[in-house]
């Protein structure tokens, strides 16, 4: 700190100072690089492949591998950071870690991609070049850790949100099957985080395609909420309503999510058509009806109305 202080006062004396004068002035001293990081930190491009390394170095215990991805998940919370995973060549190498042998690795890595890909289409476009979501899908699918699962739907969420191209190809890559699939396990294995989380993916890429006010090259294909009505996601709802229905830490919750996706389905004459022909649904109605504990009641009048037109 002695020899910053010299250096300061020898740069900014005027000629009226102490200082040397013109003729006798020594020529100003370069700041020590490593003094530059300590008083302004290390550019965030830095920071971001020592924190990959730092993961990737074998030496580096399982703490210390998590700590610094939930410190790289924090410098892409930048738009710019993370628009950066890209020319750092940082893609290929968080896709490694999404099946590495630590649950905590795997889930940072997937909470880090997550993070980076939220509303950017440059992130998404270099995560799709690299073809990472098949691999995200699989994780998703055969993942023995839950809280891996959770960062995996998160990371699918973030990259086909208001990204068409994005859900175009999860749907070729037989998405929606998977996901009717982890409804259907997580429904039956009575998980209700899992239930609420999928219904709400469910339900904001239907409003997505329904909403006239998202540009034309960000929406989805109107005919998506009658494609998912068909897989049957509508009787799985309707099963998630009866299957938790006596579990009052959950119930009113996941009857909310499933009613938002079902009255979201029905904006269109298919999807309607669907709901309204579940005999599931409307005993899962009935029985929220006849009890206090289940559901909010104006979830309830919003599934009547639909099922009553």
């Amino acid at each position: 700190m002695e020899s910053l202080l010299k250096w300061a006062v020898l740069n900014t004396a005027t000629a009226n100072e102490d200082a040397p004068h013109d003729a006798t002035r020594p020529a100003p001293q370069k700041l020590d690089p490593a003094v530059i990081d300590a008083i302004l930190g290390k550019p965030a491009s830095v920071q971001m492949t020592e924190c990959m390394e730092a993961v990737e170095h074998p030496s580096t215990p399982s703490n210390a591998r998590i700590i610094a991805l939930d410190d790289l998940e924090m410098l892409v919370e930048n738009i710019d950071n993370a628009s950066n995973v890209e020319p750092l060549g940082l893609w290929p190498r968080l896709g490694a870690l999404y099946t590495d042998k630590d649950a905590g690795v795997r889930s940072g890595a997937l909470w880090v991609s997550a993070t980076a890909l939220q509303h950017n289409p440059r992130a998404q476009g270099a995560f799709s070049k690299h073809g990472l979501l098949a691999s995200v899908l699989r994780v998703l699918e055969a993942d023995e850790a839950a809280a891996v699962r959770a960062k995996a739907l998160l990371c699918v969420s973030a990259f086909i949100r208001a990204n068409a191209a994005g859900l175009a190809e999860f749907i070729a890559l037989d998405g929606l099957a998977l996901l009717k699939r982890a409804l259907e396990s997580a429904v039956e294995q009575g998980l209700g985080a899992p239930v609420q989380k999928l219904l709400f993916l469910l339900g904001a890429v239907v409003d997505e395609a329904l909403d006239e006010n998202t540009p034309e090259e960000l929406r989805p294909a109107a005919r998506l909420p009658a494609a998912i009505a068909d897989l049957g996601f509508v009787d799985i709802a309707a099963n998630a309503m009866l299957r938790f229905a006596n579990d009052k830490d959950v119930a009113a919750a996941v009857f909310g999510r499933a009613t938002a996706f079902l009255v979201s389905v029905s904006g269109t004459d298919e999807g309607r058509k669907a709901v309204c022909a579940s005999s599931l649904l409307r005993q899962a109605v009935d029985h929220a009806r006849a009890s206090d504990t289940i559901a909010d009641p104006a979830d309830v009048q919003a599934l009547d109305d639909v099922l009553n037109q």
